[in-house]
């Protein structure tokens, strides 16, 4: 009879607290202000790349590239004005850029961190909280 008692204290009890369902974004803190913890599902895979995990990072999602990480930066720089977004000159190094840009006259705000990861570039993004939610 103490298997069952067991077993029900495993499955929790109606007084725990409830977890986020699949479809809540949150907005998060980061150095890059705030942003939404996801990127809406049609958000573009700038630099030819593909989705990313990474797990050292709070930021609103990422992408890897098999550019390079100037080649990467330009592209996806392109595909964001293609996308109607006020894009500033980058900053940063030859090794890590960083990409600004607006829409929605200004309420909306994108900042990508373009770095080597591997063999791979690493587009870090952050959708300021301004911004459609996800």
């Amino acid at each position: 009879m103490a298997i069952p008692l067991l077993l029900a204290g495993c499955f929790g009890s109606s007084s725990a607290t409830p977890t986020p369902s699949q479809g809540t974004t949150t907005v998060i803190s980061t150095e890059y202000g705030r942003v939404w913890g996801a990127l809406p599902a049609d958000f573009p895979l700038l630099a030819s790349g593909h989705s990313l995990v990474r797990l050292d990072v709070q930021a609103s999602g990422a992408i890897w590239s098999q550019l390079g990480v100037s080649e990467a930066t330009a592209a996806a720089i392109d595909e964001l004005r293609r996308l109607a977004w006020s894009v500033d000159e980058p900053t940063g190094t030859a090794t890590a850029r960083r990409i600004n840009a607006t829409r929605d006259l200004g309420a909306c705000t994108l900042t990508i961190v373009v770095e080597p990861l591997g063999t791979r570039t690493s587009l870090v993004v952050y959708l300021g909280e301004g911004c459609p939610k996800p």
